[in-house]
């Protein structure tokens, strides 16, 4: 009898500064490409994020399967119908060029503050990476590190 292997997880990891093209389009990292590979899905879905305005890029197989846990919640609740209506509504599939390149459509653009030529951050948070303006990334690391002592004490409540 033969065993079904799951599938490798996807794993982005870093920091990586980068400029988009005059086309919008957005230079994947090797690491992040390298990470897609491994799983067997170059795909990606942008979506806006709900935690700052940045682009949140997901793994294909990472958004079908959050996508499984939104239609199991009631969608008549108010909040889900906020996630339907901001994240899921501009939900956009891509996938890189053979030179490792996806466009970022305007409206998740504008969200993000990003226009043609922009400094952006790609942003690891493990099973998705964030597209955000570089100084916008950096206000909000320099808040996040400013909070530190009071943020630290909760990750040994997680168990982290």
């Amino acid at each position: 009898m033969q065993t079904v292997s799951a599938p490798t997880p996807v794993r982005f990891r870093g920091e990586f500064a980068q400029r988009l093209d005059e086309k919008a389009r957005l230079a994947i990292p090797v690491a992040y490409r390298s990470a897609l590979d491994s799983a067997g899905d170059k795909r990606l879905i942008l979506v806006r994020s709900t935690s700052g305005p940045c682009i949140q890029a997901w793994a294909m197989r990472d958004w079908q399967t959050y996508e499984e846990r939104i239609l199991a919640l009631p969608p008549s609740d108010p909040t889900v119908q906020k996630l339907l209506r901001f994240v899921v509504s501009g939900a956009t599939p891509v996938e890189p060029d053979s030179h490792g390149r996806v466009v970022l459509p305007q409206t998740l653009r504008q969200y993000a503050g990003l226009d043609a030529g922009a400094e952006v951050m790609l942003v690891a948070t493990i099973n998705r990476f964030e597209v955000w303006r570089r100084d916008a990334w950096q206000t909000h690391a320099d808040a996040v590190a400013a909070d530190l002592p009071s943020w630290s004490a909760d990750l040994a409540r997680l168990g982290l």
